[in-house]
């Protein structure tokens, strides 16, 4: 699995939670992460972290230049493909997701999320 398809999978996951398709980025997680986070809690945590803001997340793009292939928090695991930080922006905001892309049965999967901008 190459980082470029990680890539994909996070675009792909930051563009579900702009256009409130959490069942789909609810997929997109390990089935250890999709027990922690269902897509009703997806849905709270973001609405949350942007409820300052005026209106919903109008674009999503990951930050390919802040991309890691090594990390020391959280620990590093087997399987783990890369380290990305999305943009989640909106009319008058500017939020993030961290996520971490791992290889598990095969395909690539989000083993974990840090929701906010550092």
């Amino acid at each position: 699995m190459s980082i470029s398809e990680a890539i994909t999978l996070t675009q792909q996951f930051g563009d579900c939670l702009a256009q409130g398709n959490y069942n789909t980025a609810h997929s997109l997680l390990t089935p250890e992460l999709q027990h922690q986070y269902s897509p009703q809690a997806l849905q709270q945590t973001v609405e949350a972290m942007i409820a300052y803001g005026s209106g919903p997340i109008q674009t999503a793009l990951v930050m390919t230049d802040c991309l890691l292939t090594e990390w020391q928090y959280p620990p590093m695991e087997t399987g783990d493909v890369v380290w990305l930080y999305t943009s989640l922006e909106g009319e008058d905001y500017l939020e993030a997701v961290s996520v971490i892309v791992t290889e598990q049965a095969g395909k690539l999967v989000i083993r974990w999320l840090e929701w906010g901008r550092p």
